[in-house]
């Protein structure tokens, strides 16, 4: 069995994307955990604001098999579009940000719409670089208005 922690994000429609996001989820794997909804505002693009929410699950899929069998089919069938701006509003975007215990996503450590949910279920993990805890770097990101807390769990 695999853990992995995956982050969900919307700024087209996001709670009934994000519900249907989840409901699909629950489908093809466990869904062990999940981080509050929080909203923030679109990253390196001038859209709308984004929901965002983390969740915590464990599978038999290797790391390529997630993306190819749970994340591209869900991403698909909820009218997911490409476009040259990778910041362009989105109906869902899945990302694999840690799988077993592994850090992924890079951006983990300092992209306010990743570290803050990650940080509700995994507030002691620590920056190799800085030492410092996820949660002091996202409350830090809280107090600066970069996140506010939306909605409980769908």
């Amino acid at each position: 069995m695999h853990t992995a922690y995956l982050l969900i994000g919307s700024n087209i429609q996001p709670k009934s994307n994000i519900q249907a996001a989840l409901d699909l989820l629950r489908k093809s794997c466990s869904i062990v955990e999940c981080s509050g909804i929080w909203k923030t505002t679109a990253y390196g693009s001038s859209g709308p604001d984004f929901l965002n929410i983390v969740v915590k699950i464990d599978t038999t899929c290797d790391r390529q098999s997630i993306k190819a069998e749970i994340i591209n089919p869900i991403e698909t069938q909820l009218k997911r579009e490409r476009f040259p701006d990778r910041n362009a509003p989105r109906t869902i975007d899945v990302d694999i940000i840690i799988y077993d215990g592994e850090v992924i996503d890079q951006g983990l450590w300092d992209k306010f719409f990743i570290t803050v949910p990650v940080a509700e279920l995994l507030p002691e993990l620590k920056d190799p670089d800085s030492g410092r805890f996820l949660q002091d770097t996202a409350q830090e990101m809280i107090d600066q208005g970069l996140a506010s807390f939306y909605a409980n769990c769908l």
